[in-house]
């Protein structure tokens, strides 16, 4: 027998505009309400755009385009009166968390604010640090959580867990889970398709290693015909719809168009492997990019072009065919995921390099001996080097 768990937000909604909205929805959940905001240069916008839906009645920002072709948002146009009344009980402030690290000690210190303000729900906005942020809090009080994206570079929204890093940002110290799933992701595609190419490359690259992993540690243990057959199935169709969908979302963030190909892109990155949790556990190419982390280098280029680059090793790790190999390089050029060490800034650290980064980064940390699969040391710093001789 089996064991399934589908650890996810109780409601993800995406669509154009949505932050206008965000009050109707955040209404619908609490009645004391925290943004906390980390989005950087767009903090103002995103900032302007609650305050607008905070500022007009609920009908005010309502899509008629949207209410006409979709009956699950309809339904809002017959709910206003009542959103108005929740609004109405509604207190809200913002909170920006700025340039702070995702640490032990700041978040305790947010955590005090939260409690002496009497917050029953917080917003965690940002590209990945709000959103830790708001589900770390969750460690020390019992807060709804709603999670509000606004980049596209990683999958973070779609996870449970908080990365927490040593004060000074430098290394990852440990991970919190949240004892249950936040209340709501919500997705303003116009917000998101700004971006630009190089962000949603990070994200495709983030959420395509992810499906590899699960195939990869399905494939190793032997699990794929035990699974429900949406699992590791739906996992295989997910690939490839990434692999064609991904020229015409890249041609929509280049032209800051959305288009359909972006949409589904969107929900994929943020959304789609939440769902398929259960066998999305952490893999190869994450635990290669924490390695990577050890040199400076590194940092400069991100989270999902470091583990979409760490599924090539990976493939070797799984002896992949030939073509199976050339399709994902292929792939990679489409979606501007670097695919050498060299594009990494990382071409002249030698075998004995990796192997005292391994040692003080995953070594030290045991994420190696977590997986569901078994890998050596030496196997995967053989695989990382040998796979600058494919290319």
């Amino acid at each position: 027998m089996s064991y399934y768990e589908y650890h996810v937000a109780k409601r993800y909604v995406q669509f154009e505009g949505a932050l206008r909205e965000l009050p109707n929805y955040a209404a619908l959940i609490g009645q004391k309400v925290l943004f906390l905001t980390a989005c950087g240069p767009v903090r103002v916008q995103v900032e302007s755009k609650i305050r607008e839906g905070l500022s007009h009645p609920a009908a005010t920002w309502l899509n008629p385009r949207l209410a006409s072709e979709s009956v699950r948002y309809s339904r809002y146009a017959s709910m206003t009166d009542h959103l108005n009344e929740l609004r109405s009980k509604m207190k809200f402030e913002f909170y920006d968390i700025g340039d702070s690290v995702v640490s032990e000690e700041n978040i305790r210190r947010v955590a005090a604010y939260v409690k002496n303000a009497d917050i029953d729900t917080v917003v965690g906005i940002g590209g990945g640090k709000g959103m830790d942020f708001a589900r770390a809090l969750t460690h020390f009080l019992p807060l709804k959580i709603i999670l509000v994206p606004t980049s596209t570079a990683t999958n973070a929204s779609i996870s449970t867990l908080s990365v927490l890093y040593t004060p000074d940002g430098s290394h990852i110290s440990e991970y919190w889970r949240m004892d249950n799933a936040p209340e709501l992701v919500l997705a303003d595609t116009e917000l998101l398709v700004e971006n630009g190419p190089r962000i949603l490359s990070s994200g495709i690259g983030d959420i395509t290693s992810t499906y590899y992993e699960a195939l990869c540690n399905l494939e190793k243990t032997g699990l794929t015909d035990i699974l429900p057959p949406l699992s590791y199935g739906g996992i295989q169709l997910a690939t490839e719809s990434m692999q064609k969908l991904v020229p015409g979302a890249m041609q929509a963030v280049r032209e800051k168009k959305i288009n359909s190909a972006y949409e589904r892109v969107v929900s994929m990155i943020l959304h789609n492997c939440g769902p398929m949790g259960m066998i999305c556990t952490p893999g190869f190419a994450h635990v290669l990019d924490e390695v990577f982390l050890y040199f400076d280098a590194a940092h400069r280029t991100p989270h999902g072009l470091r583990v979409g680059f760490a599924t090539i090793p990976m493939l070797l790790y799984q002896c992949a065919d030939e073509n199976k190999i050339k399709q994902y390089l292929h792939f990679c050029n489409q979606a501007g995921i670097p695919t050498t060490l060299r594009e990494l800034g990382l071409e002249q650290i030698d075998e004995r390099q990796w192997q005292e980064a391994f040692d003080a980064t995953a070594g030290k940390s045991g994420t190696l001996e977590k997986l569901p699969i078994h890998v050596t040391k030496e196997e995967m710093i053989g695989c990382l080097l040998n796979s600058g001789k494919i290319i």
